[in-house]
């Protein structure tokens, strides 16, 4: 018991910063079960998910099955996450409230790095380009050429966007193109100059790496 209240002791008198990931977790999923305390759930599930962004990825019934960690940890576990990942992005898009390259985009789409399938979202902006909204408009899609451009310029004409960017990630790692992603893009790009509403940027995340078509090349990312 004293081993439990250890890391909320911690937490009270030197801050949160001060506790480990596997403290931070420990707090989370409060006690353990019997033949395993909760430090020993903690650290079995980071010595197989190894980073928190793994952890994350993994789902809610993939966590419950791990011993000590149950279904109300798991619930527990996925909701803490999912607010750190949608704080850091908040903090980012409050940060970078104006896209003016293709680096600033990676940025504030840095959660699309560890999706395992690939999503499409767009950035709606203002004659300024400030970001006027974020929209995922499609999720888990086999590839890019899923999306209709009518999906896209619906919500353009919706928030009243000027120009808008469109983000799709790569879970291979590989920002590189698919013939697929060249077609759409051309596609998209023609039916914005009809519609009115031009695509500033089309951007395939990879990880540590990022596609930009308008710059037409693959950058690195050095971290």
């Amino acid at each position: 018991m004293d081993d439990e209240l250890l890391p909320r002791e911690k937490l009270e008198k030197f801050g949160p910063s001060s506790l480990s990931d596997a403290e931070l977790i420990a707090l989370i999923l409060r006690h353990g079960v019997k033949g395993i305390s909760v430090f020993e759930a903690t650290q079995n599930l980071l010595n197989e998910y190894k980073t928190l962004p793994s952890l994350e990825q993994a789902s809610l019934k993939e966590l419950s099955s791990k011993k000590g960690v149950g279904r109300v940890g798991a619930i527990n576990l996925k909701a803490a996450l999912e607010i750190g990942k949608r704080f850091h992005l908040q903090k980012l898009r409050e940060k970078l409230d104006k896209i003016t390259s293709p680096m600033e985009v990676y940025q504030i789409c840095q959660d699309m790095v560890h999706l395992k399938s690939e999503t499409v979202r767009a950035i709606f902006l203002d004659s300024k380009l400030n970001i006027i909204a974020i929209k995922d408009i499609s999720n888990g899609t086999a590839n890019m050429s899923m999306v209709h451009p009518r999906d896209i310029f619906r919500e353009a004409i919706l928030h009243n966007s000027i120009s808008f960017i469109i983000v799709h990630n790569h879970p291979s790692g590989d920002s590189t193109p698919s013939m697929n992603d060249v077609d759409i893009t051309k596609t998209i790009t023609e039916s914005a100059k009809i519609i009115g509403i031009p695509m500033n940027d089309h951007i395939i995340i990879g990880k540590n790496e990022y596609y930009s078509f308008s710059a037409g090349r693959r950058i690195e990312i050095n971290e």
